[in-house]
């Protein structure tokens, strides 16, 4: 057979062949769709349903998914150009790092791009009969022409037939959102399939353009068995062309195209199709009824001979019949080939990549052959600008339907186009005794977070304009270390950072870190920008310094707020709504506008003054009320809020601050606040001051991009004091550059009806109580397929809705070893390391 290679001339998009067709290729993008929407997988499908029926004129088409580099050092350098330059030389061994660990694990990252090329040549544009015999004659003298190896020259006419062609085709193209390809990215497309595999297959940074350069590659089928080996000055890499041989009786659902997109190595996807004419000689009518009458002849014969029509018969006369319905309403029929394109460097990886492509295959009940004997026509039969004419082997007539069900145009990316990796979407399901390494090492798609973008409002994509970040989810799913480590990339950006942490362990962890000496020698830039940086503010009551620091006259300088502030304190101790509690209340409220009018005169006031004046007071029911609130202030931790205003307030500068409160008595996020011990509500009472305090710190300095980190951040719906104080804060958000990064129990506790201050990005561990809620918040179909898809969320993965509205599976993974050590909350024993050891 003689096989020759269909690249003549290219002119922009359009690609002039040996045998003088033209085609027309396009660039389309992916669509963010994930099998858990399956309202908007099957919008997706009718939308390329439409497109495919448009392209029924122009007959011959193809499609084809082509991995591409994803240019992960550009992204990378791109992200730290915003960063803090005092971080530089964490933020760029951070980057090294990743970057060496992605080379390692993937050699190169991909992304896939799909393809439309459409046949011009077989169209008419004339609109007189003059105009139509003077193309067709054309087209004859061409035909000719290539006969005797000449080529059609790229002139004026040349580009006046085609160019309402194309114009029409870009037309149709946009419903698809496709663009027209540069001249460059057309080059690589026809040099693609001759450096396949090889690094330089990934970039469209092409010199040559001579038909010569693009295509000077050795083919190898007989070095190893099935495959082709490609070498050229560029080096070798093995190819393996899978064609499609059989689908399921119904081809709905099968989804094959997107499901070998999660594979964690590139695949790539062909498809070359013809609209078949529905009557005529050459028609499938005629081909339905000979193909009929030997079906009859074929049950005639056995039941003359007494047998039962086999199951196969009668679905091929079902067949017959769907087919003829078909061509009677006129529905476009299809005839194609579809192949899968499996490379590696060496012949082993390749067909270790068959094997997993083909098992992944079946899954969906679609059957995949390797064609040994066919690996070089298939080569030649699938390159740009050749028509399906002369196949004959693993062909499918289909409806359009049978090609979208494979979902061509769809991708399952989340998270920010650039920035650091803060996990992995992974789709494996068995994790079982599996570490965040090993499950990572399964993916190829990282999940990039860019604290950049939260507050900008002109990226086109980007639907949350809210730069505040939720972490959701019971107690010992990981939520604290994916706040602490979302927490550190934000440390790394221009501006300054408060981490409240009432449990008061991160400061130890990160200390226990960098004090070793290992990590010191192996991570110096990690542990410098930690010590200088990171600072610790522990408040111990027990300290005469810290007495009144979170003391709402001491740290609130507007006197409306101050004032509310103090109030709400006052109502959290004691419950002043009793109606015998009317003069003490009236007390209290006049208590406080006295002493913070004295603060108006320059003096040095606290709440104790407010208690003071109600000692005074003529009526002994409110000297026993401050009495008694004075006597629970009086050595407990709530004298970090109760003073005589003797300590400056709260006042944080440093660039990264821990803030920590001793002796606090966290009740359980389970527990009704009024089941909370005396204990506890002080404590609740301390945070709602703290709570307070990062409001005022987002709303310092509108210039100053600031990030504000509240661990166990549920406690402040306990209260409508507290609800009020965490709405506040959310609301500070966009217009003065703050980031409010939540860590709390329940999803619920993410949005309210009246609380327009919404979570650009919300981040969902598992819970097996608020698992309908969860998908409900995050935009999912509630359907029992998904409430089991979360039920079975594995370890260490959560639910990530992304600032595009994009909701995905993720893998929490950290790969930087020290910043993994800081992120812990719980140190393992040697009985639970031989425990994992041991397990089956």
């Amino acid at each position: 057979m003689k096989l020759k290679q269909p690249l003549g001339h290219i002119y922009k998009n359009l690609l002039i062949t040996t045998t003088n067709d033209v085609w027309a290729y396009f660039s389309c993008p992916s669509d963010y769709v994930i099998g858990q929407n399956q309202e908007a997988q099957e919008k997706q499908k009718q939308k390329w349903n439409q497109f495919l029926q448009s392209l029924r004129k122009f007959e011959d088409f193809e499609l084809f998914l082509n991995p591409h580099a994803y240019n992960l050092e550009e992204r990378l350098r791109a992200f730290s150009e915003d960063g803090d330059p005092i971080a530089d030389d964490v933020t760029k061994n951070i980057i090294e790092r990743t970057l060496e660990n992605f080379e390692t694990q993937l050699r190169i990252m991909t992304t896939e791009r799909l393809y439309v090329g459409i046949k011009l040549s077989s169209v008419s544009s004339a609109s007189s009969m003059k105009g139509k015999f003077q193309e067709l004659l054309d087209f004859c003298v061409g035909k000719i022409l290539a006969l005797n190896q000449y080529q059609l020259t790229v002139d004026a006419d040349f580009l006046m037939r085609y160019r309402l062609l194309e114009a029409e085709i870009f037309q149709l193209v946009g419903t698809v959102n496709a663009r027209r390809l540069t001249e460059q990215e057309l080059i690589q497309v026809c040099r693609y399939p001759y450096v396949r595999g090889m690094p330089t297959s990934f970039s469209t940074d092409v010199t040559e353009k001579d038909t010569y350069s693009l295509t000077d590659t050795l083919i190898d089928p007989i070095k190893e068995q099935g495959l082709l080996e490609l070498r050229n000055f560029e080096g070798t890499s093995y190819i393996e062309t899978l064609p499609i041989h059989q689908f399921a009786p119904n081809l709905a659902y099968n989804h094959v195209v997107e499901l070998l997109q999660s594979l964690p190595f590139p695949v790539g996807f062909h498809i070359k199709g013809c609209f078949e004419p529905l009557k005529g000689t050459r028609g499938l009518k005629g081909k339905s009824s000979r193909a009929g009458k030997r079906l009859k002849n074929s049950v005639k014969e056995m039941n003359s001979f007494g047998d039962a029509e086999m199951k196969s018969s009668k679905f091929n006369r079902y067949a017959l019949t769907d087919l003829n319905n078909k061509i009677d309403l006129k529905i476009p029929v299809i005839r194609w080939l579809g192949v899968f394109y499996v490379f590696g460097q060496d012949a082993e990886e390749c067909r270790s990549r068959v094997r997993s492509v083909i098992s992944m295959a079946e899954s969906r009940n679609v059957t995949l052959v390797k064609g040994l004997a066919d690996q070089v026509p298939l080569f030649h039969q699938l390159l740009p600008g050749n028509p399906l004419k002369r196949q004959k082997n693993w062909l499918h007539y289909t409806t359009v339907q049978g090609i979208t069900e494979m979902m061509l145009a769809v991708d399952n990316r989340i998270g920010d186009n650039i920035g650091i990796p803060i996990g992995m979407i992974s789709e494996l399901k068995n994790t079982r005794n599996l570490s965040p390494k090993e499950i990572a090492y399964t993916s190829r798609k990282p999940v990039f977070l860019n604290p950049t973008i939260g507050n900008q409002n002109d990226i086109a994509d980007k639907k949350a304009n809210s730069p505040h970040i939720a972490i959701t989810g019971p107690t010992g799913n990981g939520k604290s270390y994916l706040a602490k480590f979302i927490f550190f990339i934000y440390s790394l950006m221009k501006g300054k950072g408060l981490y409240v942490d009432p449990k008061s362990e991160f400061f130890d962890w990160i200390m226990q870190v960098i004090n070793n000496p290992v990590n010191q020698k192996q991570f110096p830039a990690t542990c410098e920008f930690i010590r200088t940086h990171f600072h610790q503010v522990r408040l111990d009551p027990d300290l005469i310094e810290n007495k009144g620091v979170l003391d709402p006259f001491c740290f609130i300088q507007n006197q409306v707020a101050a004032k509310d502030m103090a109030q709400d304190l006052f109502e959290e101790i004691y419950d002043f709504s009793n109606a015998r509690e009317k003069k003490s209340r009236l007390a209290l409220l006049d208590g406080i506008d006295a002493v913070l009018k004295e603060r108006e005169k320059g003096k040095r006031v606290g709440l104790l003054h407010v208690l003071d004046a109600m000692l005074e007071n003529e009526q002994e029911e409110v000297r026993d009320t401050a009495n008694l609130i004075k006597k629970s202030v009086q050595g407990s931790i709530l004298e970090l809020a109760f003073s005589y205003g003797e300590n400056e307030g709260l006042n944080l500068d440093k660039k990264i601050t821990i803030l920590e409160v001793l002796g606090l008595d966290m009740p359980r996020a389970e527990t009704p606040s009024h089941d909370y011990s005396a204990t506890q509500r002080k404590s609740v009472m301390l945070m709602m001051c703290i709570g307070k305090f990062c409001e005022l710190f987002g709303l310092r300095n509108r210039d100053e991009t600031t990030v504000v980190l509240f661990d166990e951040s549920w406690i402040f719906n306990s209260s409508r004091n507290g609800r009020a104080i965490i709405k506040a804060m959310r609301r500070v958000g966009r217009s003065f550059n703050n980031t409010l990064i939540i860590v709390t129990q329940s999803v619920k506790d993410t949005a309210e009806e009246d609380d327009t201050g919404n979570f650009g990005r919300i981040f969902a561990f598992d819970d097996k109580d608020e698992r309908k809620e969860i998908l409900k918040h995050l935009g999912l179909e509630l359907s029992e397929e998904n409430i089991d898809w979360l039920k079975n969320l594995p370890k260490y993965h959560c639910l990530y809705l992304d600032l595009r509205g994009r909701v995905g599976k993720m893998l929490v993974y950290c790969p930087y070893e020290e910043l993994h050590q800081m992120f812990q909350t719980v140190k393992r024993s040697h009985s639970a390391t031989a425990e994992m050891a041991f397990s089956q």
